[in-house]
């Protein structure tokens, strides 16, 4: 092994030093914030952590795990913090810039009123955490699933679905575009609240439409929402009928199919 090698490996000993468990050939850029003195930091093989031009951190609290699988690559200027516990699985790509918590942090440090605020964070094999997203604690994301960048992801995802928007919605199939519904699943709720009113973004697929907030005004403020959004023509005829949201969804995603 040549000098620079050496000296590479030396550095990756040094940010792991605290690590409960260092699978083989880890790989480290720049200089990362690794907090695990007082947790279990398990790490897989062929960990890929890079902390260059902005440094990453990784934080344990006392007692808290964070179990990272084998070939997990975490980008620049990622934060992921455990207070409890946090588990990547293998082959999890996770973006520049992405932050995985825990809890809330709505206790001050050192409380252990903190430890009350935890609910763990599960990320199964092979996802894809674009650039940008938050995962919130309590959050568990199935196998394989797509998380695209600047997302909030505050429920459950499965596996294979590909999720996006601020509170990600399923908007389509990993990995593939074609299936991903023009958006429609991540910009409508946002949309249907602004223009009707609602005091929160409503669930396409169970929430039904307030009587009172049907009315004609809504209903063309919603059709002007839609048509600048999706760039589609719609008869208010045709979602005058809907009863629940995932009516008004079906109905955009059919306008969008037919193009």
């Amino acid at each position: 092994m040549n000098l620079a090698r050496k000296w590479r490996a030396a550095r990756v000993r040094h940010w792991l030093r605290h690590s409960a468990r260092v699978g083989e050939s880890p790989h480290i850029t720049g200089t990362p914030s690794i907090f695990a003195e007082e947790g279990e930091l398990r790490i897989g093989d062929r960990f890929r952590l890079a902390s260059t031009p902005v440094g990453s951190h990784l934080g344990l609290g006392e007692g808290a795990v964070l179990d990272i699988g084998d070939d997990v690559s975490i980008g620049f200027g990622a934060a992921i913090a455990a207070i409890q516990r946090v588990q990547i699985g293998d082959g999890t790509r996770i973006g520049p810039f992405a932050i995985i918590m825990d809890t809330n942090f709505h206790s001050g440090a050192g409380d252990q009123s903190v430890q009350h605020d935890c609910l763990p964070v599960t990320i199964g094999k092979g996802c894809r955490i674009g650039s940008r997203v938050t995962i919130t604690r309590g959050v568990t994301i199935g196998d394989g699933a797509e998380i695209l960048a600047g997302s909030v992801v505050t429920s459950a995802i499965p596996p294979g679905v590909c999720a996006a928007g601020v509170r990600a919605r399923i908007i389509g199939l990993a990995g593939d575009p074609g299936s991903r519904l023009d958006g429609v699943a991540a910009a409508l709720p946002d949309m249907l609240m602004a223009s009707l009113g609602l005091k929160s973004p409503p669930d396409l697929d169970s929430s039904p439409i307030p009587a009172q907030a049907w009315t004609d005004d809504h209903i063309a403020g919603v059709l002007a929402m839609i048509e600048d959004r999706f760039n589609i023509a719609l008869d208010g005829a045709t979602i005058r009928g809907s009863t629940t949201f995932a009516d008004i969804a079906a109905v955009v995603r059919r306008a969008r199919h037919k193009q």
